[in-house]
């Protein structure tokens, strides 16, 4: 890449960024439509280009990576009957009806050839979603589903694309054989995975450098990768079993000031390799627009439009069938335990957006086929792809935040009950521990004191019972009693206080950069506890009117209050 394309890219990645949080769009519909408009403005910007070999190797391992370490395993396997009917039923139908529209309107097309399309446009994109609901709040099921659904529904749409090459590459395969060879590949990435895991663990140990232990981190992705491709396997599934298995050991494994410190890059090294992925798509759509002359065959764009709408419609039939009508086939206990709103359906089928794993894909086509010949349709595969992820990025994703602030979502009380439950569990076995250490008589009894007022204070301000949250089923610093963000907001005015008195004794000379970059820190640490409220809560917002907030909450309800137990 030339300097002056890294360069731009950076740049129009942080213009872009900007506008996407002024306007309040999801940051990939920005990234999107900032690679359309740069070849206007920069007309003779080089064309930025990477080798289709690398596509998958250099933005699948790390995105799946981080999406697998902060995924929760317990959501994930509570839900598996869900989302591997999306991850693999739903793939496979999508890829099925996408392969026989090609089919139907491309001249020529072969079966083979619909299925490579079909492979390329099946997987949808959680991360684009997640972004489309930043700013939304949804309830937990759906969040997990669709995390969930993201980590499978990748191998599969991968494992197909393979296949469906393959069958361009030699002209047919047995379905017989290709079903064997899926699971076979399935099972040989889990347990690679799983072992490029095991050794990490084993081997994390013996790190002492903080840098080493974060750079260390990017191992498993790569590492498992790499080796299930080179041994045949699904590359994706060892990213995912191995990214499941560190998650779930990283709170014994990391340390708490480690764990600061690799989230943030992890989200940045995600949050580049996304913007990047997303400007490629608008800056590649011009020239392949040129290329097949779209402006004067508007048949194309009746193609584009034609797959589109399938990718789209066949998620919300099999969403609805899946939710409703295989119901009939479960046990009664099943039937009762969870009978889904068609509100909450409805997203889960509207979020369908496709993104980076989508555009990987159709760039790494091959150039040429087995025997030298050119790939057939290369450049009108890539833009029906690329149609797909345009377009339901700006329908779906910008319509999204409306959808679900429209519909009436319903939550569930569970992670309030759960919450408080950790809550109390951990402050009553803090204090337990300290009725242990004072009866030792080795501990200063002052320090003591003050943290047994700490843990007292919490336990009184959580109460008997879950408390009622401003916004349900959200982020657990805005699930806490109305003391506790009154108090939160108090920190958040004291340590800014204290932050611009550091920082003008710096401007005068009075301390040194080492002496206010250390106590900055430890600033920033303890005010990372009130990030989310400082950000959600209107300075105006007195004790008074936050009671009152709470009681015209959804869930300031005497059923649920009966409910719950409170």
């Amino acid at each position: 890449m030339h300097p002056t394309q890294l360069l731009i890219l950076l740049t129009a990645i942080c213009v872009c960024a900007l506008l996407a949080h002024r306007l309040r769009v999801a940051p990939p519909i920005a990234f999107l439509l900032g690679g359309l408009v740069m070849p206007v403005l920069l007309p003779d910007m080089p064309q930025v280009t990477i080798s289709p070999e690398y596509m998958l190797l250099i933005f699948l391992p790390p995105i799946l990576m981080e999406a697998a370490i902060f995924t929760s395993f317990r959501d994930f396997r509570d839900n598996l009957q869900q989302i591997l009917l999306l991850a693999i039923g739903l793939v496979m139908m999508t890829s099925i009806s996408v392969a026989a529209v090609a089919v139907w309107l491309i001249p020529g097309a072969t079966w083979a050839l619909g299925f490579v399309l079909g492979a390329i446009v099946s997987p949808p994109d959680a991360a684009a979603a997640t972004a489309a609901l930043r700013n939304v709040i949804i309830p937990k099921r759906i969040k997990s589903i669709l995390e969930g659904e993201s980590l499978v529904n990748d191998a599969t749409g991968i494992v197909l694309y393979k296949f469906a090459l393959l069958a361009m590459m030699i002209g047919g395969f047995s379905v017989i054989d290709a079903t064997a060879l899926f699971f076979w590949k399935a099972a040989g990435g889990l347990g690679i995975g799983l072992i490029i895991a095991f050794l990490f663990i084993r081997m994390f140990r013996y790190l002492v450098d903080p840098s080493v232990e974060i750079l260390a981190t990017f191992l498993p992705p790569y590492a498992a990768y790499i080796l299930a491709e080179l041994c045949g396997m699904s590359g994706v599934l060892a990213v995912v079993s191995a990214g499941l298995m560190v998650g779930w050991h990283a709170p014994n494994l990391f340390t708490p000031r480690m764990r600061l410190s690799m989230e943030a890059i992890w989200h940045m090294m995600v949050f580049f390799l996304n913007s990047l992925a997303f400007l490629i798509i608008g800056l590649q759509l011009p020239d392949l627009i040129q290329r097949l002359d779209v402006l004067n065959h508007p048949f194309l764009l009746v193609m584009a439009l034609a797959v589109c709408t399938a990718s789209v419609a066949i998620r919300f039939l099999w969403v609805f069938l899946m939710a409703y009508g295989l119901r009939r086939f479960m046990p009664a206990h099943l039937r009762r335990d969870y009978y889904p709103a068609w509100q909450n359906v409805f997203v889960v089928s509207w979020t369908g957006m496709r993104g980076v794993v989508t555009l990987a894909l159709a760039f790494a086509l091959p150039v040429t086929l087995a025997n030298g010949e050119p790939f057939p349709q290369r450049d009108l595969i890539i833009f029906l792809g690329t149609s797909v992820i345009i377009f339901t990025l700006l329908l779906q994703g910008l319509s999204l935040p409306w959808l679900t602030r429209t519909l009436q979502l319903s939550f569930e009380p569970r992670r309030m009950k759960e919450e408080w439950k950790a809550r109390v569990t951990s402050a009553q076995q803090a204090l337990a521990r300290l009725e242990e250490l004072e009866q030792t008589q080795s501990v200063h009894l002052p320090a003591l004191m003050r943290i047994r007022e700490h843990y007292t204070e919490r336990l009184e301000s959580l109460g008997d019972g879950p408390n009622t949250p401003i916004h349900p089923d959200h982020s657990p610093e805005l699930m806490s009693h109305p003391l506790i963000q009154s108090e939160n907001r108090l920190w958040a005015e004291v340590l800014r206080r204290e932050r611009e008195t550091l920082i003008a004794m710096r401007r005068n000379y009075t301390i040194g950069d080492d002496v206010m970059n250390s106590i900055l820190r430890e600033l920033d640490l303890l005010s990372s506890r009130f990030h989310y409220t400082e950000e959600l809560l209107p300075e105006s917002l007195t004790h008074a009117q936050l009671s009152a907030a709470q009681k015209q909450s959804l869930w300031y309800h005497p059923l649920l209050r009966k409910m719950l137990g409170t």
